[in-house]
């Protein structure tokens, strides 16, 4: 009789445990949902193009006249007069100023100072009265209708640049223009303290906006390519820290795939692409570090911010299957009572 019992609790027992299983299998705990879609990483893409690219060299410079010539005096003396203001024209030979002599025995007779060029006096240093020496300037003469910039280029950098190189030059009056130049001076010797060498650039013809005097930005076009393979430099990743071995993520039916990458000229966030890719095919750009190797993506609109929702992420407020939200009654409560 006991037997017979034991038997029947667990042939009782072996129903209940098939059916707990069976329970969990059909239960919405194992089941994946038909309108859930598989995760994809999102990215944006930036397709290759062709364009126009530079290789320049950057400075800072004084501007000066095409001609500017500091006048001294001869002999020592007191100045009496100018005979011409500043702004106004002065040929080669005219009388600047006139000084009276310090020493007493030659006292009647005067010190001329002579223009050295033609051209605009630019600045008269001295008060009548003043005295100046043979190291005192007396004016400032500006001549010709171009202008010299004079860089000091360091000895890293010497041997890149070469007379006749186009040049750009921008002032403060007008910093959205870059008026052209050229390298018109190279000097073949280093100054031995600062280890630079005097460059110079001359425009042809002074911009209204520029003045002798001035401080102004030089870009020197070292090299420029035309109708080449160019992307943004922040698609390009590497393998190291050391900037080598470039390489990018390239997007072909929604499915990622790297290339190692040969880079040529650089200019601002451009940089020329001499093999690797070609013109026309997508790039992987923001979302590049979370793909590897035949990765499938999803380009996305926009850009991909930090914070975005991933898989399974909960966002604020959200309800989660089986979660029981404020107030809310369930049915099973209700059914209870």
């Amino acid at each position: 009789m006991k037997r017979r019992i034991y038997r029947i609790v667990a042939v009782i027992g072996a129903v209940l445990f098939i059916l707990i299983i069976y329970r969990l299998l059909t239960s919405k705990l194992f089941q994946k949902d038909d309108g859930e879609k598989e995760y994809l990483i999102p990215v944006t893409t930036v397709e290759v193009v062709t364009g126009d690219i530079r290789d320049t060299l950057f400075y800072s410079g004084d501007i000066q006249g095409e001609e500017q010539a500091i006048v001294y005096p001869v002999i020592s003396g007191t100045l009496l007069r100018y005979y011409v203001e500043e702004g106004e024209r002065v040929r080669k030979g005219e009388t600047l100023a006139l000084l009276k002599r310090l020493e007493t025995w030659e006292e009647y007779k005067p010190v001329v100072v002579e223009s050295p060029i033609s051209g605009i006096v630019g600045y008269n240093y001295l008060d009548v009265g003043e005295i100046a020496t043979l190291q005192t300037p007396v004016s400032l003469v500006v001549g010709g209708e171009g202008l010299r910039v004079t860089l000091k280029v360091s000895d890293t950098e010497l041997g890149l640049i070469d007379v006749g190189m186009p040049a750009e030059v921008r002032v403060p009056t007008a910093p959205d223009i870059w008026f052209e130049g050229v390298v018109s001076k190279v000097s073949p010797i280093l100054n031995s303290d600062t280890r630079t060498a005097y460059v110079e650039v001359f425009i042809d013809e002074r911009p209204k906006q520029v003045w002798p005097g001035m401080f102004g930005d030089v870009r020197i076009i070292i090299e420029e390519k035309t109708d080449v393979t160019i992307v943004p430099t922040d698609v390009i990743m590497y393998a190291g820290d050391e900037m080598v071995d470039p390489y990018c993520f390239v997007l072909n039916d929604g499915v990622t795939h790297k290339r190692d990458l040969e880079l040529g000229i650089t200019e601002g966030v451009m940089v020329e692409v001499v093999a690797g890719i070609s013109p026309g095919e997508l790039i992987v750009d923001l979302g590049k570090e979370n793909v590897d190797e035949g990765v499938e993506v999803e380009v996305i609109e926009g850009e991909v911010t930090e914070g975005e929702v991933t898989e399974g992420e909960v966002t604020e407020g959200e309800v989660t299957e089986g979660e029981v939200t404020e107030g809310e009654v369930i049915e099973e409560e209700s059914a209870s009572e």
